[in-house]
């Protein structure tokens, strides 16, 4: 059986027409199935001239009714719901009764999905994450 030029062709362009299709539709396919993590809400208490100034996202947050620390994790909620992880950095001079204060204000705005705790001293650039426990341990003899 003879072929003409265009059946020889046609096989090989089908061929190659089907690898790229498949190629294509598979992108397009895993491109629609991947999930985007959401943005850390992050929350940052920082000493500044021997007072403590929070920061969320980068906004300076004030004890106002209407840009009061209550009221912003609020309004986060409202825009992005619940399941945003948070990011809390407090200044190792500040206060350790300041991470019970910020971690039951995240708790009343119910931001409890995934929370990261970081002390850092702000001139140094590095921070250190705390990790909470659940098995108590108990404060040695003496002390």
């Amino acid at each position: 059986m003879k072929y003409s030029w265009m059946q020889a062709a046609s096989a090989p362009l089908a061929l190659c027409c089907a690898v790229l299709a498949a190629v294509l539709f598979s992108g397009v396919a895993t491109s629609q199935t991947k999930k985007t993590t959401p943005q850390a809400v992050v929350l940052s208490a920082r000493m500044e001239r021997g007072r403590l100034i929070y920061r969320l996202n980068g906004k300076r947050v004030e004890d106002t009714i209407n840009n009061s620390l209550l009221t912003n994790l609020t309004e986060i909620v409202k825009t992005r719901g619940t399941k945003v992880p948070v990011i809390i950095i407090i200044d190792v001079q500040a206060p350790f009764t300041e991470v019970g204060k910020l971690e039951t204000a995240f708790d009343k705005a119910d931001l409890t999905y995934s929370r990261r705790l970081f002390v850092t001293d702000f001139r140094g650039g590095i921070m250190n994450e705390i990790h909470w426990d659940q098995t108590p341990v108990p404060i040695p003899a003496g002390n």
